[in-house]
């Protein structure tokens, strides 16, 4: 369970960074001079693509080459959703082929491959672009390490048109639900996790130093459909906890019924154990 928990943790997060959510960034590294493009967004098309957007930038060799296909690396940063910090929740790198889309087949996707808006205004602007890159695996970066996803496997979920929760609309409204949890009830999920409770799994633990201002803090690293993943600061060591639910939320209002049940089982696991 512990092993298919984190499984499907990490397809969710590769799929929600792929999606659209976090910051990305493209380099071919074939062009000189190597800049990377920044101002860029990205989503996957409704047949399983990933796609990028941007405008010409002279400065910038990739944004403004030709329709041949160029080999590149694609980073995807997200952060926690916090105020205070902060604190990278994740990241996907890749390597790929990027193809610039021009003519009919640029249209053709523009208007029919259900890309999110804000890709279709941009792609549609002055000097805008639109791209395919095509890759085979996504590598994930976060508190459990490095874990390769196939490519595939989140194309299979774009294709089967299964929405990336939460989107970068729903998450700081999932931000907020983790905010009114009580310090008592956040203390309490805490304490069952370090007493053995197998809804949580401790993703790292290392010694916190230099940010004295941090200790005894609790801070919400990612709110996602298979669980919630908190980082403690505690006695100069941090700990990564991820929380999972027992069915996946689709949406805010069942993510609000799924924290409430991750309440109810820790407070049935304190009342098994005392």
């Amino acid at each position: 369970m512990h092993d298919e928990a984190l499984r499907a943790r990490s397809v969710s997060l590769v799929h929600r960074l792929l999606s659209g959510a976090g910051r990305a960034s493209v380099v071919a590294y074939d062009l000189a001079p190597v800049v990377e493009a920044e101002a860029i967004t990205h989503a996957l098309s409704d047949v399983g693509e990933l796609m990028v957007a941007c405008v010409a930038d002279e400065d910038v060799p990739l944004s403004t080459g030709g329709q041949l296909p160029v080999r590149v690396r694609m980073d995807v940063v997200k952060e926690a959703p916090e105020w205070s910090v902060r604190i990278t929740a994740c990241a996907a790198h890749l390597l790929g082929v990027l193809e610039w889309l021009d003519g009919d087949v640029r249209d053709s996707y523009l208007t029919g491959a259900g890309l999110p808006a804000r890709m279709v205004e941009l792609a549609s602007a002055r000097g805008g672009r639109l791209g395919i890159v095509r890759t085979e695996r996504v590598l994930l970066h976060d508190a459990t390490g490095v874990t390769p996803v196939p490519f595939d496997e989140i194309a299979d979920l774009a294709v089967s048109a299964t929405p990336s929760f939460p989107d970068a609309d729903d998450e700081w409204a999932a931000r907020e639900l983790f905010a009114r949890l009580s310090p008592s009830d956040v203390s309490d999920l805490l304490d069952a996790a370090a007493a053995g409770w197998d809804a949580a799994f401790p993703l790292s633990v290392r010694e916190q130093g230099g940010c004295p201002h941090l200790d005894g803090q609790v801070f919400c690293v990612d709110v996602d459909s298979n669980g919630l993943t908190v980082m403690d600061v505690d006695s100069g060591l941090t700990t990564v906890v991820l929380f999972t639910f027992d069915t996946p939320a689709k949406s805010v209002e069942e993510l609000a019924d799924r924290l409430g049940q991750l309440l109810d089982g820790c407070a049935g696991f304190s009342s098994l154990r005392s």
